[in-house]
Order: structure tokens, then sequence, then C-alpha cells
């Protein structure tokens, strides 16, 4: 609900969402762990601020974060991703980007992840709508990185 730091947890089995951030007073930060069997996201971004996550290991999963594309509250969204290894995953990152948000990543390992979504942008919508996806971004002021903080393996 605020701010907090979640540090070595690990999920061995999330389902649909390992964790959703609501706070809108302060940054959150995931330090270390993992999680494993995540249909959907591993992290649900609803509220406002940064979610900051490094060191972490994930395995199977839809999304490692997203930043709620229709939720009843639209906020700026920011996401740091440093220092991550994802095996099997179909996107590091989804952003909306009519509503300011960022991703700035670095030192991320893509494992078993051919056709991976590195940073998802997104047209953010009002509840009870679908976000329409409107492409990959790199460098863009959205999707802060480049080709070298990507390492496919």
């Amino acid at each position: 609900m605020g701010r907090c730091t979640i540090q070595n947890v690990w999920w061995e089995d999330v389902g649909e969402d390992a964790a959703t951030f609501l706070g809108t007073s302060g940054d959150a930060y995931v330090i270390g762990g993992g999680a494993k069997s995540a249909s959907d996201k591993v992290f649900q971004h609803n509220g406002s601020g940064t979610v900051h996550i490094s060191g972490f290991y994930a395995k199977s999963i839809g999304k490692l974060y997203r930043a709620c594309g229709n939720c009843t509250n639209s906020y700026q969204r920011k996401v740091t991703v440093d220092n991550v290894l994802l095996d099997s995953a179909k996107y590091v990152v989804g952003i909306n980007t009519n509503w300011g948000d960022a991703a700035t990543l670095s030192r991320v390992t893509l494992t078993n992840s051919s056709g991976v979504h590195v940073c998802a942008e997104y047209k953010g919508v009002a509840k009870g709508s679908e976000p329409t996806y409107l492409g990959d971004g790199m460098g863009d002021g959205h999707c802060n990185f480049s080709a070298s903080d990507i390492t496919y393996k």
C-alpha cells in the first residue's frame, strides 16, 4: 500500500501475480529473490511512483512487470530493472506511454526467450476497457535502454 522493500522472497508457483504495488506515496523495491510459473505477471503496478527490481530471477513467466493499463486511477508509473535473469519469459516490462510511464533497463539476461518483448508500449485506457498494444520501444524516452543492456543466451 506504500513504500516497501521485498528482499530475497521466492515465489515457486505464482499463478497470476506474485505482488501488486498499490501505494501512491514512495517507491517499492524488489531486491533478490525469484519467481516461477507466472502465467500472467510477476509484478503488477497499480499505484504511482517507481518499482525498482534488482538481482531477480524468474522462469516460465508472462511478464516480469506490468504498469496497470486500465485501473480506476491512471498514474504515471516508472520501473527500473537491473541485473535480472529471465528464463522462458514472454515480456520483460509493459508500460503505458500516454500516461508518461517509463522503464529503465540494464543488465537483463534472457534465456529460452525467443521473440520476447523487452519493453512493450501500450495506450492505457479507462477501467472496463483493454489497453492497446502499440509496439516495442527502445531508447525513446519511455523505454530507456540500449541493445547492449540486453543479453540473449
